[in-house]
């Protein structure tokens, strides 16, 4: 193995249920037992995984969903035990959990700590109730208010909120408002972006009345941006929002294009066996198909080498998300591919004002590339 990942992403994929814009590999819970269940086969996926990545010291962990809030403390403890014996956890590591603000009547935000969660990642979208009905979320801006402040009791080391703009209905001034009443929690980490219709979602199906105009979504995000970081919180990310000292490591390792290790229904993993070389596995996205694959502890990966275009395509659409962006050094340490290879595309992106040029071989999205940034992206697209 010519690098071991240095992050683990777990999927817990049941919710209570599911809503329109969701295009997350996530099912509508029908029987509690299904958790215990679910919970044998990630151990046995982790076991499986151990015997190709087991002496990896991981920095992060990130338990998503799905509404893994939904799983006991104790069941989040035996999965996290588990890690702990398959691999190495570092004395720093980020371990994240994410949590719906409308899933926690039977489990106490301590415990959770007590399991081994470090950071929290809290959904709330809104803090209008309108916009919540809307987008079929299921608390109340109370509700994640409360959640807020109990998992400030509990001093867990972070916290992220997520909130969502270019909701249906939405002004700007609703916009605004859900951004000062989320700066006005003061929590470690805020996550701000865009509603966005996928396909395979109700949204897609049946679409939402009354969107934004691409020109007022544009007006709400910079205005509400700037409220943002007026107040303190830095923006090194196209959607996120930190103060300083509290980025979120794993996601930065995606965006850096580092390697990590998946388990879950429809988890995806990546790793590189070679300098060269990157592979890139996912598992059976059907929780029952899962499970059944998992109970022999064999390997049940479906493993993809990346082709040159590949990698190259992967790499922009990750490291241009960055407000710090990349070296060439980087570039080429990442991906095994010279930087001459792009060298034209990326002055062509220069030359429209898309991309800056810092000394030391450092190149930065400009605040136009942001705003293009799919344009951006696409330019690496293979021809």
């Amino acid at each position: 193995m010519y690098s071991l990942p240095s992050s683990l992403y777990i999927h817990l994929p049941w919710c209570i249920s599911k809503c329109p814009y969701c295009d997350f590999n996530a099912y509508v819970i029908s029987d509690r037992s299904q958790t215990e269940r679910y919970v044998q086969a990630l151990i046995n996926d982790l076991k499986s995984e151990a015997k190709k990545f087991h002496q990896a010291n991981l920095k992060t962990i990130f338990i998503g969903g799905g509404t893994p809030s939904l799983f006991s403390p104790k069941e989040i403890e035996k999965i996290l035990k588990c890690v702990n014996h398959e691999f190495h956890i570092d004395n720093n590591c980020e371990i994240t959990m994410e949590l719906n603000p409308g899933s926690l009547e039977h489990h106490s935000l301590k415990d959770y700590k007590i399991a081994g969660i470090n950071r929290l990642s809290i959904g709330a979208q809104s803090f209008n109730t309108k916009s919540l009905s809307l987008l079929g979320r299921l608390h109340t801006p109370e509700d994640t208010i409360s959640v807020y402040k109990k998992a400030k009791q509990a001093k867990f080391k972070s916290i992220n909120i997520d909130v969502m703009f270019g909701l249906p209905e939405q002004s700007i001034i609703m916009a605004k408002k859900d951004v000062s009443d989320v700066i006005k929690l003061m929590p470690h980490h805020i996550s701000y972006f865009q509603l966005t219709i996928e396909p395979n979602t109700k949204y897609f199906y049946q679409r939402p009345k009354k969107l934004p105009s691409p020109d007022r979504s544009y007006k709400i995000q910079e205005e509400c941006f700037s409220l943002l970081v007026n107040s303190n919180y830095l923006r090194y990310e196209i959607s996120a929002f930190s103060l300083a000292g509290y980025e979120c490591k794993h996601n930065l390792n995606y965006w850096r294009f580092g390697d990590y290790i998946a388990v879950g229904a429809g988890a995806h993993g990546k790793y590189r066996p070679t300098q060269n070389k990157i592979m890139r596995y996912n598992k059976p996205a059907n929780p029952k198909i899962y499970m059944s694959k998992t109970k022999d502890q064999k390997e049940n990966d479906m493993d993809l080498e990346l082709s040159k275009s590949d990698k190259i395509f992967e790499f922009m659409l990750n490291n241009l998300r960055l407000e710090s962006g990349f070296t060439e050094q980087h570039f080429e340490s990442m991906t095994g591919i010279k930087f001459n290879v792009i060298e034209k595309k990326i002055i062509k992106l220069k030359e429209k004002g898309l991309i800056n040029y810092y000394s030391d071989t450092l190149w930065k999205p400009s605040a136009l590339g942001f705003r293009f940034l799919d344009d951006m992206q696409r330019e690496f697209l293979e021809d």
